[in-house]
């Protein structure tokens, strides 16, 4: 159903989860981290109904791997777009690439 402009006006700003992934990683720049990590940390409720603590278990997560192929696919952008490291690293439980804000 659609809204008026001026209901939408009198909306909230959502956050920017771009911003929040480059802001994140530079205040972070002594580490690097995957994409599981970095959804933990940038996603806040009202994004998807699921909490990112928990493992993925059953059909209520399924806002956890949204949440997660969202940020994953801003991740490959901004490594496109110049913004970001990703290197492939082998953990000892596999490969995983992992992410970190370029410097210089």
């Amino acid at each position: 159903m659609p809204i008026s402009l001026d209901t939408f006006e009198r909306g909230g700003e959502r956050y920017s989860i771009e911003e929040r992934v480059l802001s994140f990683l530079q205040e972070n720049d002594q580490q690097a981290y995957n994409v599981q990590e970095v959804t933990e940390a940038v996603m806040d409720i009202g994004w998807s109904e699921s909490n990112v603590e928990h493992p993925f278990e059953d059909d209520e997560h399924v806002g956890w791997v949204l949440d997660v192929a969202t940020v994953s696919a801003i991740l490959d952008r901004l490594v496109d777009n110049g913004a970001l490291d990703r290197r492939v690293v082998d953990t000892g439980a596999g490969e995983q690439s992992y992410y970190h804000g370029r410097t210089g």
